[in-house]
């Protein structure tokens, strides 16, 4: 008789590790707390007790899982049990995340994705020793059956590099609104921390004296300062960002059938996918990365795992050429693409032109009412740049079909390519607007369980529109699409 497997407890850092990840939501208590040592110090220490024993000791005596050869299964909870089970055979991804805390204990976190796209599709064990958890990667994402659960041993079957970090790759980091949107917010908040501290109260003398060394400088270099301050503040929190986030980034694939990403610095994070649950990649091509041919690339995948980073911010060759190894759509993301048409180029004018007035016109009110007059050059300028974007969603809209793929390109500012397998389409449909049936267009939907599960060919005319869905059904369906035709 098979003896069953056992039920097993978490590290016993998980007291250490629930906390530290917890400490946002236990402030409140933590000065509630503080409060009442003030009045009652045998009550606060007594509540102090009970929280962390409720927060620390709790979770990890009532959280126990098991893993057999047929499923994991997770039970925590004390009044109230919960059971998390994940089938063998749905497991479909396996993530280990280490954090600071977990690294310097030698811990990671695993969690265990079963091809849904919902939080209740996935089994999380919150800390499980280094070793312990590379066990169970190994043993979960193969796909040969085994008959027991390795307790330390990691399988060291071979792995082929597909691409690997490479320092001239932070070149590109720059190149990204996240620093400087970064930026804006670190200014925001020091200067909201510094407000309520009353900083700006006390330091009104040493302000009106900076205040007025500064009326001393032209406005024209005083604006250039404050500029190339952001720039600098951006660009360097953007390369800080990319080497916290992605360093030592690796893209392997396994003889299992597996992708594996590794990246991270402080944080690390490794990340094994079923390489079949695949539909498709995207590229994204950034505004400011443009310029400097740079491009970062993700999958179009079922599963929890929607959107899994195939390459960071990189030269768009490298990430065609992983494309190309991934999924073979090396030629969809470089081919030229079917344009829409006139009227979606309108269309495009249309929209910009009425933000641009709008614009204009708010920014005119104060010159026409005795304001400066560079709020209207403010306007002109506002004017310019939508009608300059209206122009570039316009060039990046299109679309195009191969053997194997739908490219789909979306009328964005920034330039997206989604290349998507046409035997991952599992329907089609078409959306007009009162808008578009006045210009004799529509939006033809393609369907899928992966990515977005919805990709758009942003006005199209019916003739594109019936071929765009004609060649990617099946056969059986054409019959259907020209009786709709004829009703």
């Amino acid at each position: 008789m098979t003896q069953p497997e056992p039920w097993r407890r978490l590290s016993p850092g998980t007291m250490v590790v629930q906390p530290v990840e917890q400490l946002p939501q236990l402030i409140p208590a933590l000065i509630a707390l503080v409060f009442a040592g003030q009045s009652a110090p045998v009550f606060s220490l007594l509540a102090t007790v009970v929280v962390v024993l409720l927060v620390t000791v709790l979770p990890w005596l009532t959280t126990r899982y098991q893993v057999t050869p047929e499923h994991v299964q997770v039970r925590k909870g004390l009044l109230t049990r919960k059971v998390v089970t994940a089938r063998r055979d749905r497991i479909r991804s396996v993530d280990l995340t280490a954090g600071p805390v977990h690294r310097i204990l030698g811990l990671k976190k695993v969690i265990i994705g079963t091809g849904g796209d919902k939080d209740s599709a996935t089994v999380k064990l919150n800390a499980l020793s280094a070793a312990d958890a590379d066990a169970l990667h190994g043993y979960l994402m193969t796909t040969a059956p085994r008959g027991d659960v390795p307790a330390v041993d990691v399988d060291h079957q071979p792995a082929t590099v597909l691409t690997r970090f490479r320092p001239e790759w932070l070149r590109y980091s720059p190149f990204s609104m996240a620093g400087l949107a970064t930026a804006g917010a670190a200014l925001g908040l020091g200067a909201q921390i510094a407000n309520d501290a009353g900083l700006f109260e006390r330091s009104v003398g040493t302000a009106e004296r900076a205040a007025d060394a500064v009326r001393g400088i032209p406005v024209a270099v005083v604006i250039i300062i404050v500029v190339v301050g952001v720039i600098g503040l951006g660009s360097a929190l953007s390369v800080l960002g990319y080497v916290l986030r992605f360093w030592n980034f690796t893209l392997t694939r396994h003889p299992d059938g597996t992708l594996r990403t590794e990246r991270g610095l402080l944080t690390t994070n490794a990340v094994s996918f079923d390489e079949s649950r695949i539909r498709g990649t995207h590229l994204h091509e950034p505004v400011l990365m443009r310029p400097v041919h740079g491009a970062r690339l993700g999958g179009i995948a079922i599963g929890h795992i929607k959107h899994p980073l195939l390459l960071p911010p990189a030269p768009k060759d490298e990430a065609v050429r992983v494309g190309n190894l991934v999924a073979d759509d090396g030629v969809e993301l470089t081919m030229p693409l079917v344009e829409h048409g006139r009227t979606a180029r309108t269309r495009r004018l249309n929209r910009a032109a009425m933000a641009g007035a709008a614009a204009l016109i708010l920014s005119g009110i104060p010159a026409v009412t005795g304001g400066p007059v560079w709020f209207l050059a403010l306007g002109v300028i506002a004017l310019a740049a939508s009608m300059t974007f209206g122009v570039a969603r316009y060039r990046h809209l299109g679309h195009a079909i191969t053997d194997q793929s739908v490219v789909i390109a979306p009328p964005k500012i920034a330039r997206h390519r989604n290349a998507l397998d046409r035997d991952g389409i599992v329907g089609w449909a078409t959306r007009a607007s009162w808008f578009q049936r006045r210009a004799d267009v529509r939006t033809v939907i393609l369907a899928t369980a992966a990515g977005s599960e919805g990709y758009e060919l942003v006005d199209l005319d019916d003739a594109d529109s019936d071929r765009v869905i004609a060649t990617t059904a099946p056969p059986w369906m054409r019959q259907f699409l020209a009786t709709a035709r004829m009703d």
